[in-house]
């Protein structure tokens, strides 16, 4: 018991004041305000010293109601409309990688790292992951995971104010009701279930993304209509921020100061290309500039979900963009490091 409180003191340190952040950002009409909000303040008491674990008990259940807020939007109608967007999908992903393969040797020797830890710590797609595949390739997983940490920070910090201002939004009161307390009492118990099994099963995001398919069979049998209650998207978006500030721990980025800046700007570079080009093609194609942003983005699932929610864009497609991208980042990144590996072996 007494192992139990220390490995989660800092949580308990922490929750009260990353709620009143939240809080406080709601306040200011801000968007995505009780993730940002909890991840600010829970970044700057992690910063000072004071190591935060969230219990999973917490943060698991969190990703699997945002996860169910998607599911239940998307119909039968929905779902066709995502199958419209497949190539589209696949262009976004492989974008990302692409200029990740292109910044990968002047991050490596401007920020005096490997070439290796350069290149999974740009890739888009899981941090655990990277982590994981980059290792037996020599490259550095405290780099991977700060940078990773960095990598959903900014875009969660540049997207949702730059979208928020670029494409202002008249706030419209809720279409759909809320879900009744049996029917809440039922998608909770499938979007836990499904997220369970699609963490047995290795889905990446898998308690989100496992919810999210769980609760859309339910949505569109015609079993489940309506939406989370505010206060339930609340108490999640605070968890999953303050798994964010969580990250930002002094000891880490005292050791990368340069892999940190030059990564940073990297990603950054990263981040504006890939909202320019979706831009770009939202000139050619029927869907809003805003929503391909999100789509296009390289930041975490749970966090674009949620600012397409706050800006009532569609979620199931920006959903749909950021697992497409996931699945294609975390199952070709090693091969695709082998190949550059091997083009700059004949190179030479």
């Amino acid at each position: 018991m007494d192992g139990l409180l220390l490995k989660y003191k800092g949580f308990c340190i922490a929750v009260l004041p990353a709620a009143i952040g939240g809080y406080v950002w709601s306040l200011l009409g801000l968007p995505l305000a009780w993730l940002m909000g909890a991840a600010i303040v829970s970044g700057f008491i992690s910063f000072s010293g004071i190591s935060i674990t969230l219990p999973k008990w917490f943060y698991r259940p969190s990703l699997a109601v945002i996860g169910a807020g998607v599911g239940l939007t998307i119909t039968p109608d929905v779902a066709l409309q995502i199958a419209r967007w497949l190539p589209l999908m696949a262009v976004m992903g492989f974008s990302g990688v692409v200029l990740a393969l292109i910044l990968t040797p002047f991050a490596a020797r401007k920020g005096r790292m490997s070439q290796s830890t350069a290149f999974f710590s740009l890739m888009p797609g899981g941090v655990i992951e990277m982590a994981n595949i980059g290792e037996p390739h020599g490259a550095d997983r405290a780099t991977i995971a700060t940078l990773h940490a960095i990598r959903v920070a900014l875009v969660v910090g540049i997207l949702p104010l730059a979208l928020y201002f670029f494409f202002p939004i008249e706030k419209k009161a809720f279409v759909t009701e809320i879900l009744s307390p049996e029917a809440l009492l039922i998608v909770l118990a499938v979007a836990l279930s499904s997220g369970w099994l699609g963490a047995r099963v290795n889905l990446p995001a898998s308690w989100l993304l496992g919810a999210l398919l769980g609760v859309a069979i339910l949505t569109a049998s015609g079993s489940a209509t309506g939406r989370i209650p505010e206060t339930l998207m609340a108490v999640a978006q605070v968890f999953v921020g303050m798994s964010l500030g969580a990250k930002f721990q002094r000891h880490k980025l005292r050791d990368l100061p340069k892999a940190m800046l030059v990564g940073g700007l990297s990603l950054l570079g990263i981040i504006t290309t890939m909202a320019l080009l979706a831009l770009v093609f939202s000139q050619f194609l029927p869907m809003d500039a805003a929503t391909l942003v999100l789509a296009f983005s390289i930041g975490g699932l749970a966090e674009m979900v949620l600012t397409a929610r706050y800006l009532e864009l569609d979620m199931a497609i920006v959903a749909a963009f950021q697992v497409t991208r996931a699945i294609l980042v975390n199952s070709f990144a090693g091969a695709i490091w082998n190949l550059f590996q091997n083009l700059q072996k004949k190179k030479e």
